[in-house]
């Protein structure tokens, strides 16, 4: 039995040993990335000072050009918008870059599935891992699973979501092109990539994505003019799925700009790559015509 309690007990120490050391290394590439999703992950959480921030889903990287609202309204602009997530991984971002200055705008591109209706909120966190022990971050995980304060006890653990993209990102020299965080996607509408659209009876709110959305509003409009937009959509969208943040805004006192059934864009394929998302041209075209909004607005 001794022997059997000491070669369980080297087990977990080489165990831990091995977690120090990768979790270290991994930690040391991820924070000398030299492009790519990791490089601009730094960027966002460590560096950003910007006068105009952009949040939202794949809807907001793909569809608000910084440098033409750059260029228009005389002020820095960035896009901190991410591909298949929402309010929660924004949240985050958000009390980051508040610990070192906020924005004097935040416009924020409201996505219904990702940013208040009901699903599985663990995926949201795997950008966040590791800035876990930032101030605030931590809380989010624990609201959304509390085994998460066990899990990250390991190095490795917070980074094994991301464990590709920081090898590739510290390996790739080369030097890519700046949007200010903007992701353009080039080409021309697939029809293959559109979906049937259905209409759902009910629209169940995630009682946790209204958390954070409501405690991202109080935490912006402290000190931020604050605008919701709801950018063009190849379907349209029903009342229905646009009422939750209808009703949100007003409550709040935050104007909201709804593209979402303009009749420039709705089924109209030449500024669409998907049913959801702008091209390039059409991402240009609408920004350019959101800094007019903006400019009412502000």
């Amino acid at each position: 039995m001794r022997k059997f309690l000491l070669k369980v007990f080297f087990f977990f120490l080489i165990l831990t040993c091995l977690d120090f050391v990768l979790g270290n290394t991994i930690d040391y590439l991820y924070k000398n990335a030299h492009g790519g999703v990791v490089k601009r992950d730094n960027l966002i959480s460590d560096s950003i000072v910007t006068d105009v921030l952009l949040c939202g889903s794949s809807r907001c990287s793909h569809h608000y050009n910084p440098q033409i609202i750059e260029d228009s309204l005389g002020v820095t602009c960035y896009n901190i918008g991410e591909d298949g997530n929402g309010i929660i991984l924004a949240y985050g971002r958000l009390l980051m870059i508040k610990e070192r200055q906020l924005p004097k705008i935040i416009i924020y591109d409201f996505s219904p599935g990702f940013d208040l209706l009901v699903g599985n909120n663990k995926k949201y966190l795997s950008l966040l891992n590791c800035h876990y022990h930032r101030s605030g971050i931590k809380e989010i995980f624990h609201s959304i699973d509390k085994t998460e304060r066990y899990k990250m006890m390991s190095k490795l653990y917070q980074y094994n979501s991301q464990f590709v993209d920081i090898v590739k990102d510290f390996v790739n020299q080369e030097k890519q092109p700046n949007y200010n965080g903007f992701r353009p996607l080039i080409g021309k509408m697939n029809h293959m990539k559109i979906k049937s659209q259905m209409v759902n009876d009910t629209i169940m709110v995630d009682s946790l994505k209204l958390k954070y959305l409501n405690q991202f509003i109080k935490i912006a409009r402290k000190e931020c003019k604050i605008l919701f937009v709801i950018s063009p959509i190849w379907y349209g969208m029903d009342t229905q799925t646009r009422q939750p943040i209808i009703d949100i805004c007003k409550n709040n006192g935050i104007d909201l700009i709804d593209y979402s059934n303009s009749h420039d864009y709705v089924h109209n394929d030449e500024w669409f790559i998907d049913g959801t998302h702008l091209n390039s041209k059409g991402a240009d075209k609408f920004t350019r015509e959101l800094i007019a909004d903006i400019k009412r607005y502000l």
